[in-house]
């Protein structure tokens, strides 16, 4: 059950905070803040290895997800950044995943 219902619980869960932001929430950065923790809660649920305890590795990982949320909130803007990450087709769909993907490395 941990293995395939904890990020089953998790999804779910998510869907019902987006639900409720979407409708209530009036500020479209606090819906992109919040929804970026989801993914990246999602993504500490599929990691089902030992965890580490290597603090380095965290760090890093959670200042790259602290970026690239100030990045879609709109608070972050490097042109020439912003023209590779065009050029590279990084977009909204990438970013979100890039959020579960940190979520998932985080104990690595």
């Amino acid at each position: 059950m941990y293995k395939y219902g904890y990020p089953i619980l998790v999804m779910i869960i998510s869907g019902i905070i987006a639900r409720l932001l979407n409708y209530f929430a009036v500020d479209g950065q606090i819906v992109t803040i919040v929804l970026a923790c989801c993914y990246f809660a999602f993504g500490l649920s599929l990691y089902q290895r030992k965890r580490s305890n290597a603090w380095l590795s965290k760090l890093i990982v959670a200042f790259l997800f602290l970026f690239f949320v100030l990045w879609d909130c709109g608070y972050i803007v490097l042109p020439q950044l912003k023209n590779f990450f065009d050029f590279v087709g990084i977009s909204g769909f990438v970013v979100k995943m890039f959020y579960i993907y940190c979520g998932y490395i985080f104990f690595d």
